[in-house]
Parts: structure tokens; sequence; C-alpha cells
């Protein structure tokens, strides 16, 4: 078991499994590595996985006060795991959700250190995109006041029950301040002129975001490309944990082979 220290005097848990080629793993709004079994297992063998807790989450540290919840915290954050597990080489980064946002402000500070980056599970890009989406504080966190609708929640959009169980032990101000990320960030020119290869994810049935908020995506990005996979919900890497498996895979080979 570890932990990264913050900058800001917090604990963020990490797991690292198996040796090879780093693979970095970022967790979304569900903020815990747990999302990311089913890869770190099929892939273990062969390169070195890195997942963490996202703060509020799982074992990581769990502050209150909003002020301790930006986008950019949570990239320092992915930072803070990769110094303590002595990351030092470049790497490819697959995020989820919200994640997303985090990963391509790391992407952003840290462009040396990113190969090329998978964006999964329907991810927004800045404040507007999610104002498209309806966004507000409580657009999430109402559905989740007690731990049956947060386990319920989270079954709904794809989650593993084992998985979407532990959204039911944590305190209901996370989803509210995790959704403030979101609602606060927009990229700035180092994000904006990212050249890295970009791959973006999303199901067909995602009930969470819509394609032409998710698409804004790569319209932004000229070396970013688009996969919808049909009938997958808001959780690809557990819904059909094969084929999410297959294209970090391939998408490893593509970039490495440039």
């Amino acid at each position: 078991m570890s932990w990264a220290k913050t900058n800001d005097g917090l604990e963020i848990f990490y797991e690292v499994k198996g040796n090879g080629s780093p693979i970095v793993f970022q967790s979304g709004y569900m903020g815990i590595h747990d999302i990311w079994d089913y890869q770190v297992e099929a892939m273990k063998g062969s390169y070195r996985c890195i997942t963490h807790d996202n703060r509020g989450y799982g074992l990581s540290s769990k502050p209150i006060d909003s002020s301790f919840y930006t986008t950019e915290k949570n990239a320092d954050d992915l930072k803070a795991v990769l110094d303590f597990a002595e990351v030092t080489e470049p790497f490819l980064l697959v995020s989820h959700s919200l994640g997303s946002m985090a990963a391509l402000a790391f992407a952003g500070k840290y462009p040396q250190l990113v190969k090329g980056i998978i964006l999964m599970g329907g991810p927004v890009f800045n404040s507007e995109g999610a104002a498209q989406l309806g966004g507000h504080e409580e657009m999430f966190a109402a559905y989740q006041t007690i731990p049956s609708d947060a386990a319920n929640f989270y079954k709904q959009l794809g989650c593993d029950e084992e998985i979407a169980l532990e959204a039911a032990k944590w305190q209901p101000t996370v989803f509210k301040n995790q959704t403030r990320t979101m609602l606060h960030y927009n990229p700035d020119s180092s994000v904006l002129n990212l050249q890295l290869p970009i791959t973006v994810v999303h199901g067909t049935n995602d009930v969470v975001s819509e394609k032409e908020a998710v698409h804004t995506i790569v319209d932004t990005f000229s070396n970013a490309k688009w996969v919808e996979l049909d009938g997958l919900n808001h959780f690809p890497q557990t819904e059909s944990p094969e084929t999410v498996n297959k294209l970090i895979h391939d998408f490893y080979m593509e970039i490495n082979s440039n």
C-alpha cells in the first residue's frame, strides 16, 4: 500500500502493478482506482500499470472544503503519484469521464511525459461543454443523497455492482465538490496547443454525455480520433473490458511505432 503526498497536505492512495513500460490510468467522477481492475489484470504482465484514488475518494484524503477541488489539483495529484512511484519515462495516459479534464491539464503542464491520451466515457472538454449538458453543482449529487441511491446511480451508468457499492461509502460532499472541477475548468493555451495523439472513446448508449458535447474534443485537436463503441454506456472499461483492453493495446502500439 502506498500514498503520495500532495503540495496542499493530502495523501493520495496509489497502486503500481506489473513491469515494463508504464501505462497510467486516471479515474473521473467515479474516483477510485478499482474501475481499471480489468485493464490492470490483463496488462500487468506486459506493462507497469499505475492507478490511484482521486482526492475525496477511496483510500485518499477526503477534505470537505470545496477549495481543495479543482481540475488543476486533480492533475497535480497525478504528478505527485508519478513522482512517488518514480515514473520518469513518457507513458500512455488512459482517462475516464471527468478525469479526462485532469488528463488534458496534466498533459498541458507536462507534455514531455505523455506519449498519447485515451479519453474514455463521455468526457466534456470545458465549462462550456458542461453547461451544454445542463451543468450545475447538484447535477449528480442530487441523485446520491443516501447510500442506496449512490450505488444505484453508478449501476445505471454501467458500473459493476461491486464497484458501484463503493460509492455508497462516500461522503455526499465529494460528489458536489468534484462536479465543481468540471464546471469551472477552461483549458489554457498549453492544453489547446497539444500535438499528442488522442483517442476519444464514446459509448453509443452513454446516458451521461451527449455525442455532440464529447465530439468537441475531436474538433479541437488535429491529432484526435473518434472511436464509438456500439451499445455501451458510460463505463466501457467494465462493460466490455476485452474491447477496451484491445483498444488500449492497439493505441499503445500505434504511438510507439511512430
